[in-house]
């Protein structure tokens, strides 16, 4: 027979059924027949037939196995019976379908972030290609320190390991023109940029090699977002002028809304990209070797050289060029050009972070799955009697395996459905959980993979779920089962054996998660503890940009002067707000944990110069008021005045740590010293243009890389020596900083209207950003752990209740002989701490192996841990005991005779 007659045949199941029965009846009669030959009475006859055929119910189970027909039947019986079954427990399939849809809800939830962040490939062709370079000064252990214009010429020209390579240079951009001055993000990069990522315009086109010129070329694309925003989506923006740092360039194109720059942006999503040459103006021209001014750059490997044999290939071509270039690269330097994959550095650390947050909901749904699988043990006791009969009428144990293994899925499935309607309804709530800086949160949707791995997790749920109370029901001695199917029908010591065998591996699996949220909590503890060198509270901050046109004939502030005198007069206005206590301002590397630092060699004088290991320090330049707004106190010398300008004697203040490297003997003798910035070479310096400067004090400490990071040594000059285009202003106020964002905005446009004011916030949300991803992990990770506490004390407090309710007559018997209710509780005790004490132990075997996964996320914390590991051991033991011991103490006041009347 034909699969499509097989098919047919399913529309006409009753017809099929009674061709079978039919057949089967055929057989029987063909045997009657032959035994009635043979002499046989017609009752022998029939009897003896239908003994040699066997059970005609079993036969027509086996002949519907081998047949689609009969396999579709048997599976929507089986889903009709399960229906059946978890509507007449109504109460049971709540509390399961809850519980699971919890389970496979946080599952659902976190996959959702983890495929758009981890396991999505970025959205350009072959983005196996795509690295992010980076220069290394391997001798003083300093990433990242930029690249200079000849160095990225030499890798595109002469490495032979890039097809295209271009730089990402992110800056602050003032768009002006309209009603009042807009601040943009800018991206600044070659004219191969798009060409390289294999991006098209949306509306018009975007720019190409053929637009390459020394500096800015005209040509300007926008993003989406920024279309929508500052034009109103109008669809005949292409070839419109706009106005730049006060430069007009010609917008030729619109991106796709889908398109994200793959890469770190200073505070948001990239507005505006325009293409340069990066060595005419506002750039040095011509480029210089030992100026690395270029923050950034990506480049496409050639197709067919892997990432190892491009690294390598790299390597080689570092030493030509440090031979090449002995001056600008001393061997003893230790520099090197290193690559990453895209995907990889775009992800970061958060990486981590997802894997372990998955592996805990992974967890939590274990529990749930341990938990609800105990329930069904539980209820399978009390269909033993049903399933024996089946058993004995001719029912194959995989036909029953089968059917208790259909409830099971269904009833995951219907949960998997309910929590992927409530996690695509929540989507926006979730989404707001995260940290703002989490890569490619934009890019979270619920795509195809994340359908699948919804139906795939909900049908594992239900067979994890159901296989062990499915193989234990239908394991049921059928004489047993129907024998104790009359008096004090229950469960036996084998079942209640595998029951507690679940809680303990239940209170494993919580103790892990909650081990792993303890030590989570007690390094967050530990960051918390970590003195700043700063004092937040009741501090505003706020950003602005002085453009900065390509022609410097056309900049206002191009003399140093000029933007001295901007910054004096804001000063003096913002000082003078209500509320204001004292007013400061630096250069966009002075606000803390910002994310934004920048790291230059010095020298000292009088110190042999060390090619090999030459000093590096992050620098800044700030107000005399910057420590006193920050509260950061002086250690030694003095602080900055007003009368530190371009006039006077060039100083600097340097931090504890600095002093103490290069000053051990004491922080005094580092007053008067000088310094120099730049890089040693050989018989000469890149500083020798850069002027000595005197350090005049000695100021604390401020972690401005973050509560968990190394403390790095700080210069800082005075902001009207050094008087910069990116500037923070800071406030010190009298009471809370709600109200002063415009305030602050009003007076900085009174000085100069065409200047924007933005990133207006209190020192308390910038260091709570910084937190945020520390955070994030944290409070997800202990929600799973209480979840799973609670999981377990529930899973605990039922296995023991069901227990002590099989154990009513014994109870009673044992209370009617003269057992106290003490001996019946320690009875419980023991009984509970057996099965706590196993589960413990295993907890504490696979939080050893675990927890070594969480060591990127600790601070001041060992993953071993012994305090938090006998701390959540003792805490897990006290609630799983107190769960233990209710059910016991209720049963204790149970009437010995009720108990022993008890069935």
């Amino acid at each position: 027979m034909s699969l499509l007659s097989r098919l047919k045949g399913l529309l006409q199941i009753h017809r099929v059924e009674h061709d079978l029965d039919d057949e089967l009846l055929s057989h029987i009669e063909m045997r009657t027949q032959d035994n009635l030959a043979a002499g046989m009475s017609p009752e022998e006859a029939r009897y003896d037939a239908q003994r040699r055929f066997g059970n005609s119910t079993l036969v027509k189970e086996e002949t519907r196995a081998v047949d689609i027909v009969g396999w579709i039947e048997t599976t929507g019986t089986n889903l009709r019976h399960a229906g059946r079954t978890l509507r007449r427990s109504p109460g049971f399939t709540i509390v399961a379908i809850l519980t699971l849809a919890l389970g496979i809800g946080a599952n659902v939830a976190i996959f959702t972030v983890v495929e758009a962040v981890l396991l999505r490939p970025l959205p350009f062709p072959h983005p196996e290609q795509l690295v992010r370079v980076y220069d290394d000064i391997r001798s003083s252990n300093t990433h990242d320190v930029g690249m200079s214009v000849p160095e990225l010429w030499d890798l595109r020209d002469d490495s032979g390991v890039f097809q295209d390579i271009s730089v990402i240079f992110p800056a602050d951009a003032n768009i002006t023109g309209g009603e009042r001055p807009e601040r943009v993000e800018f991206l600044g990069t070659n004219a191969n940029y798009f060409t390289m990522l294999g991006v098209h315009a949306q509306l018009g086109r975007t720019y190409t090699p053929a637009d390459a010129l020394p500096g800015f070329s005209e040509p300007v694309v926008i993003s989406d977002a920024y279309w929508h925003r500052g034009f109103g989506a109008d669809p005949t923006v292409i070839g419109k002028k706009i106005r730049v740092d006060g430069d007009l360039y010609t917008i030729t194109g619109v991106l796709p809304p889908d398109f994200h720059h793959p890469g770190r942006t200073l505070t948001a999503e990239v507005d505006l990209w325009a293409t340069t040459g990066f060595a005419a103006p506002p750039f040095p021209a011509p480029p210089v070797r030992a100026i690395r001014l270029l923050p950034g750059v990506v480049g496409r490997l050639k197709t067919g050289l892997s990432l190892a044999q491009a690294q390598a290939q790299l390597d080689h071509f570092v030493a030509q060029l440090t031979r090449q270039f002995p001056d600008e690269y001393p061997a003893a330097a230790g520099w090197s050009i290193r690559l990453v994959p895209v995907q990889q550095d775009l992800v970061g650390n958060v990486r981590a972070e997802l894997l372990v947050l998955f592996a805990a909901v992974a967890f939590v749904l274990l529990i749930a799955c341990v938990n609800l699988a105990n329930l069904l043990l539980a209820r399978s006791a009390s269909r033993q009697r049903e399933i024996a009969i089946r058993l004995a009428v001719g029912a194959s144990r995989s036909r029953l395996i089968a059917q208790l293994l259909t409830e099971s899925i269904l009833l995951a499935t219907i949960s998997g459905a309910a929590a992927l309607i409530a996690v695509v309804w929540l989507k926006s709530s979730l989404l707001h959980l995260a940290p703002a800086n989490l890569p490619r949160l934009s890019e979270v949707s619920f795509s195809r993979g994340v359908l699948l791995f919804a139906f795939l997790v909900s049908v594992l749920t239900g067979v994890i779920l159901g296989l062990a109370p499915a193989l234990q029901a239908a394991g049921t001695r059928q004489t047993g089962a129907l024998r104790e199917g009359t008096r004090g029908a229950g469960s036996s010591k084998h079942q209640l054996k595998f029951s507690r065998i679940l809680v303990a591996s239940e209170i494993a699996l919580s103790l892990v998660l909650l081990i792993g949220a303890g030590l989570l909590v007690r390094s967050f503890l530990h960051v918390l503890e970590v003195q700043p060198g700063f004092d937040p509270h009741h501090v505003v901050t706020a950003k602005i940009w002085l453009a900065v046109p390509n022609n410097p004939k056309d900049d206002p502030y191009f003399a140093p002067e000029k933007r001295a005198a901007f910054h004096r007069a804001i000063l003096r206005r913002i000082s003078t707000l209500p509320g204001v206590e004292q007013a400061a301002i630096g250069n966009g590397t002075s606000l803390p944990m910002d994310f934004n630092h920048f790291q230059s060699p010095f020298l000292i004088e009088n110190r042999p110069l060390d090619v090999e290991r030459t000093p590096v320090a992050e620098i800044a330049s700030v107000s005399a008021a910057y420590f006193w707004v920050l509260k950061t106190p002086l250690l030694q010398g003095r602080f900055f005045a007003d009368s530190d300008d371009t006039k006077g004697q060039q100083v600097a203040l340097i931090d504890v740590t600095l002093a103490h490297r290069y000053w051990p003997n004491s922080d005094s003798d580092a007053i008067g010293q000088r310094l120099q910035l730049g890089v040693a070479r050989r018989g000469q310096t890149s500083a020798a243009q850069n002027p000595w400067v005197t350090i005049v004090g000695v100021v604390g400490n401020i972690k401005s890389d973050g509560f968990d990071a190394a403390t790095a040594p700080h210069i800082y000059f005075p902001v009207f020596q050094t008087p910069p285009y990116s500037a923070v202003v800071f406030l010190r106020t009298t009471g809370e900083p709600g109200g002063l964002g415009e305030a602050v905005h009003t007076e900085i446009q009174h000085v100069d209207p065409g200047i924007p004011v933005f990133s207006v916030r209190s020192m308390d949300v910038v260091v709570s950003t910084f937190l945020a991803e520390r955070r994030f992990a944290l409070e997800l990770l202990g929600i799973f752990a209480g979840v799973a506490l609670l999981l377990a004390s529930i899973g605990v407090f039922g296995v023991m209740a069901y227990t002590f309710s099989r154990r009513t007559n014994e109870i009673g018997i044992r209370m009617a002989l003269g057992a106290q209710r003490r001996h019946i509780l320690r009875m419980a005790f023991e009984e509970g701490a057996v099965t706590i004490a196993l589960g413990l132990g295993a907890g504490l075997l696979g939080a050893l192996a675990l927890t070594r996964f969480l060591e990127s996320m600790l601070f001041s914390v060992k993953a071993t841990d012994p305090l938090t590991f006998g701390t959540i051991a003792a805490l897990l033991a006290s609630v799983t005991l107190l769960a233990c011991l209710l059910p016991a103490r209720r049963a204790t006041h149970v009437d010995p005779l009720i108990a022993l009347r008890h069935e």
